[in-house]
């Protein structure tokens, strides 16, 4: 059983390190590029705060080619398990039936921002509903938060 553990935990590692230096390589061709089109050091920091924020929430992990790859009905499983919580959470849909809140899983658009970033600028209307699964945001008038 130890020599299992340790096999195991040897793997694990291994395959922790793959998706580490594969994050590192993807750092190094954006900051080549970013060096390469001369962007402003403030837009250069913001875009390496992107990368690192979505690597400690992901790990590595591609969720739209991960979701991609299975079936559609896997697919609508997945979108529904991980949208049924904050769907259901909106008081006109806490009593809706499955195939609502199916449909409306189905319509989900997910997205990170990193801390700080602007969702919409002024004037900019929003195309829907905006639903927070993580974190706060701020709703400015101005410079004054609501």
């Amino acid at each position: 059983i130890t020599t299992c553990a340790i096999a195991n935990l040897q793997l694990l590692m291994t395959n922790m390190d793959a998706a580490q230096t594969e994050f590192q390589n993807k750092m190094e061709r954006i900051k080549t590029y970013m060096r390469y089109r001369v962007l402003p050091v403030r837009l250069q920091d913001r875009i390496i705060s992107f990368y690192d924020y979505q690597w400690e929430l992901l790990r590595g992990a591609d969720e739209t080619k991960f979701l991609t790859e299975l079936p559609r009905s896997l697919q609508q499983q997945v979108s529904n398990y991980m949208c049924r919580d904050l769907i259901s959470s909106l008081p006109v849909l806490r009593k809706a039936n499955n195939a609502l809140i199916n449909a409306l899983a189905d319509c989900v658009e997910n997205h990170i921002y990193s801390p700080n970033d602007d969702i919409l600028r002024p004037g900019e209307q929003l195309q829907g509903p905006l639903l927070v699964s993580r974190g706060e945001i701020e709703v400015l008038n101005g410079s004054i938060v609501e």
